[in-house]
């Protein structure tokens, strides 16, 4: 019980994917304003915004249509993963609010664990988008009172268009999980999930990226610390959303090839860093890192320099043009 209790005080990284030895939550990050990416008005003349609402939670604008992964916004305290979690609907409201998610026609989650996809039921029948995930997303939804015609399960590898944005859903990796903790890669939600529920109750099921297109312009949106070998040989961005989730405590020969097989073969013009952020605090424009967020920052930060690639840092509810007009 002991360990359970010292394991769960450190569930930010963990959920991540933390080495043996995982860091402590809530590290400053002020050391890292120099690459804050400017806030941006509302986009207009084809121009594209996003807006980062933490963790892998992205929303995508061009001034007519958006698009939102993920959408975890209740961002539970420690001491409530000590029991079992449930959507707070003001919590999640407010921020839908404050950020100008009111067109928001799809929704896309990663994996199924909860700091993606437990808030995702709430969102779908707040915004009115469809959800779109794997069969264990779509059960949540399910538990959420969702109706079918409402979601969409994955089918990796093909184009869906939604308004003048053009999705393709990837299949991805998992950080690489702690044992005991979130060991679950692979295995399924298999019936509707009702709320509340333990935060083990939400098996990663499968995980995926998003690769999202408007006109000649692309973004990647890697929702993990990890890679597929291969897997994005001949796949292009001009922005790279890269999860660094507990990555800076990774060994150095994983952290080359994770950079190697994401940032180097895809060639962007700017990487974002996502899932950084410590999720047990509220979503804010101050959020703390995990506590290997340096180490993550400074090795990605380090690679980019050599490759001449710029690094943008995001906090929370910032809004930044990533295309600009035409």
């Amino acid at each position: 019980m002991v360990r359970t209790l010292f394991a769960l005080a450190l569930a930010p990284a963990l959920l991540a994917g933390a080495a043996a030895q995982p860091p402590a939550p809530g590290t400053d990050l002020s050391g890292y304003r120099e690459y804050l990416l400017e806030a941006a008005d509302a986009p207009k003349n084809g121009a594209v915004t996003v807006t980062f609402l933490g963790t892998t939670t992205l929303l995508f604008d061009d001034g007519e249509t958006q698009l939102l992964t993920d959408g975890f916004l209740t961002r539970p305290p420690i001491t409530k993963l000590l029991n079992r979690i449930e959507t707070d609907p003001k919590v999640v409201d407010a921020a839908l609010k404050k950020a100008g998610a009111d067109r928001v026609k799809a929704l896309f989650v990663a994996h199924a664990h909860y700091d993606h996809a437990m808030d995702c039921a709430h969102v779908a029948q707040k915004t009115g988008a469809k959800l779109h995930g794997s069969a264990s997303v779509l059960n949540i939804g399910r538990g959420g009172g969702l109706k079918d015609e409402q979601m969409a399960l994955f089918e990796p590898g093909k184009e869906l268009k939604v308004g003048k944005f053009t999705v393709t859903v990837l299949k991805g990796k998992h950080s690489p999980p702690l044992k005991g903790l979130n060991d679950d890669l692979g295995q399924e939600i298999a019936k509707p999930l009702k709320q509340p529920a333990g935060f083990r109750d939400y098996k990663e099921g499968g995980a995926f990226d998003f690769l999202i297109r408007h006109g000649d312009r692309v973004a990647l949106v890697n929702c993990a610390a990890n890679f597929v070998e291969g897997a994005r040989d001949g796949v292009r961005a001009d922005v790279l959303f890269l999860s660094v989730g507990a990555l800076g405590g990774q060994p150095k020969e994983f952290r080359t090839a994770f950079y190697d097989q994401t940032v180097s073969k895809v060639k962007p013009k700017l990487v974002i860093p996502i899932h950084y952020d410590d999720f047990t605090q509220p979503l804010s424009d101050s959020l703390r890192g995990l506590g290997d967020t340096p180490a993550a920052f400074d090795f990605v930060i380090a690679r980019l320099k050599a490759d001449k690639i710029r690094f943008g840092l995001m906090q929370g509810y910032t809004r930044a043009q990533v295309f600009a007009g035409k």
